[in-house]
């Protein structure tokens, strides 16, 4: 396990001069408290700095060295700053520090090319050379998972991602957790044994081919392989070129933000893609329910009260129903009137609407606006449980099957005509963000940025397709080159290629082992991080409704109601507790530990959820650092909850604007 010991800085930052945080206790939380601009975030920098040698601003750009150094400090002609983090690995002494100093001939360092850097590591008092350190260093802690290690509050929103599929940020996420988690050690056997295997299938080729016997099979096997080797490099090629343009799509989606407009359409649209895949969750549920429905001889007795029941519910879904369709043939009308107006032709009647026919065609639409109004949140709540429960009632009478499979049916038949909807919508919207190229009022650059963003969805789209087409191929030709494999074995009669055989079959087991021993430990990791996400997640949440976390195969966590459904378009506050836990139970199952250094968690969460996280503070990792800014969470309360868990606490003061000094309270 992996532990701070001591932070060192020098004239880095805010910080002037020499100043340190002792973390030398055994396992605890450490508190640091500060104002905003003292230099909270700053210190998570720093020691991301120290570890990885390098500092990123909010944004995630990289920051020029000669901006680091101390403001003062420069005013004194100090130039030089440093970190020296020491850490204690598996019971081993570490010490790592990295400076920057000018080179001799500058005076005054203006940009990057002016300093040098020194990076040492000791182990044990020893100085370790440049090769040892990268290597110790990324054994105490990989870059690739310090994300769950390093984290700033405001940032915890992006673990949502891994509840959508096909995101660039949500696969770097989900590689990042099987990474702690210690996957890829089974992945990486599995490609070595599959190497192995590909190897030895070719050895076994190559003898078959000079037996007469089994040459005619051994040569169509090889021409099949050439052939899968170059769908394989395409499918590869198609990979690059979707991963590169993810980055792409990216960046213009960053560059798109400043646009309000352009903004709300995105998220409408993640919103969109998010809503179909719940629905299509549904649509599956209902399919399972369909082909496992039943009759029980006890349902009968209670089919009378249920009947009774219904027929209340019944009235209130005819209520709602009623408004709920009434809003949408009067929004169909209302938008079929606007386009009318807006294009002075009528696609109904298929006839041009004159200057004067259009007033009064305007007057009707202003004065039908307000004549009805769709369902309110509360009431489609109403409405999806209303018929949720109607369906449970009915599925509690001893009526035959076929009435059950009607009432799924009809289910299934609306969710069907919901996902359309949302299609139809996702299109409208993607068509929406096209057609922004054109309007005069975006800046040119704004409107550049438009088109490329959606020509760049399409080509997201178009490498998808190709990566689905090569592999269809891919899979047809391993199925045929299983056939002549299967054909091979049975026409091998030679000593020589029933060595190779049975070579081949050797390595063909051992990587059906590493295969199957992948899918068991994901299977298996999936179910504990979910056990312990929840546990945490029922000790931070302060609603007893939300009863457990269900995990995906992107390892995202959905909430999940009493009733068992799981909950759409989680809070911010709500979706910052779920990150939290996902967290604490990711460092529970990992075999790599180590401290969780916190920038500002509980900036959007009730005082009630504040308290229930500090409380489980301990029990995310064995050692904790939060930075909280005065006021974040009450330092009192703070103190009561934790108890002896909190092992240190430190405040940074303002001595001026550029120099902040780290006291321990």
């Amino acid at each position: 396990m992996l532990q701070f010991t001591e932070l060192v800085i020098e004239n880095f930052g805010p910080f002037k001069g020499k100043q340190n945080i002792d973390l030398s206790d055994a396992n605890g939380v450490t508190i640091i408290w500060g104002n905003n601009g003292r230099g909270k975030t700053t210190l998570l920098n720093i020691i991301r700095y120290v570890l990885f040698g390098t500092y990123q601003n909010r944004r995630g750009m990289d920051v020029d060295l000669p901006s680091l150094a101390n403001i003062e400090a420069k005013q004194d002609g100090v130039y030089e700053f440093k970190v020296t983090l020491k850490m204690l690995n598996d019971g081993i002494d570490y010490e790592l520090t990295r400076q920057y100093s000018p080179i001799k001939s500058v005076k005054i360092p203006q940009k990057n090319d002016d300093y040098v850097e020194d990076v040492f590591l000791k182990k044990q008092g020893t100085f370790l050379s440049a090769d040892q350190r990268e290597h110790e260093l990324n054994l105490i802690m990989p870059s690739e998972v310090s994300r769950f290690f390093l984290f700033d509050g405001e940032l915890l929103e992006e673990y949502e991602e891994l509840l959508l599929e096909d995101t660039k940020n949500g696969a770097s996420i989900k590689e990042s957790i099987e990474q702690i988690l210690g996957v890829p050690v089974l992945t990486n056997g599995a490609s070595d044994t599959e190497s192995v295997l590909e190897e030895q299938r070719k050895e076994k080729n190559k003898i078959a081919q000079s037996n007469a016997q089994t040459e005619k099979i051994a040569t169509q096997m090889t021409t099949l392989e050439t052939e899968l080797q170059e769908h394989l490099d395409e499918q590869s090629r198609l990979q690059d070129e979707l991963d590169a343009e993810y980055s792409i799509k990216a960046g213009l989606e960053d560059e798109a933000k400043h646009s309000e407009r352009i903004s709300s359409l995105v998220k409408d649209l993640e919103n969109l893609e998010a809503a179909i895949a719940e629905k299509q969750a549904t649509k599956e549920g209902l399919l399972s329910q369909i082909v496992v429905a039943t009759d029980d001889a006890w349902r009968g007795l209670v089919s009378t009260q249920v009947d009774t029941i219904i027929k209340s519910i019944d009235t209130k879904l005819e209520e709602l129903e009623n408004k709920d369709n009434s809003y949408r043939v009067a929004s169909q009308f209302m938008d079929d009137m606007k386009q009318a107006a807006e294009n002075h032709h009528c696609h109904i009647c298929n006839q041009d609407i004159s200057a004067e026919k259009l007033e009064a065609l305007m007057a009707k639409i202003t004065a039908a606006s307000g004549t009805y109004s769709g369902l309110s949140t509360e009431e489609k709540q109403e409405l999806q449980e209303l018929r949720v429960r109607k369906g449970n009632l009915n599925s509690l009478k001893g009526e035959s099957k076929k009435a059950i499979l009607e009432v799924l049916e009809k289910q299934l038949a609306g969710v069907e005509v919901e996902i359309g909807d949302s299609l139809r919508q996702k299109k409208a919207i993607r068509d929406d963000l096209e057609s922004y190229g054109d309007v005069e009022t975006l800046s040119r650059d704004t409107r550049e940025n438009v088109k490329n963003l959606a020509n760049s969805m399409k080509k997201i789209e178009n490498f998808k397709e190709g990566i689905a087409k090569e592999k269809e191929k891919i899979d047809d030709i391993k199925s045929a080159l299983a056939s002549l494999e299967e054909k091979l074995n049975k026409a091998s009669t030679d000593a020589e290629t029933q060595k190779a055989v049975h070579k081949v079959e050797l390595c063909d087991a051992i990587h059906q082992i590493f295969e199957a021993g992948i899918t068991a430990y994901r299977d298996k990791l999936k179910k504990d991080v979910e056990r312990d996400a929840t546990e945490l997640f029922v000790q931070i949440s302060n609603d007893p409704d939300y009863t457990s976390l269900e995990i995906n195969d992107n390892y995202g966590l959905e909430m999940v109601h009493r009733s068992g459904r799981k909950v759409p378009l989680r809070s911010a506050g709500f979706e910052h507790v779920v990150a939290l836990a996902l967290i604490g139970a990711l460092h529970k199952n990992a075999p790599l530990r180590g401290p969780i250094i916190m920038d500002s968690p509980f900036g959007r969460l009730d005082p009630t959820h504040k308290n229930n996280i500090t409380k489980a503070l301990p029990k995310m990792s064995e050692q904790i650092v939060l930075l909280a800014y005065t006021k974040e969470i009450d330092e009192q309360n703070a103190r009561k909850t934790l108890g002896g868990s909190l092992k240190r606490e430190y405040r940074l003061t303002r001595v001026t604007s550029f120099n902040t000094q780290i006291e321990m309270l």
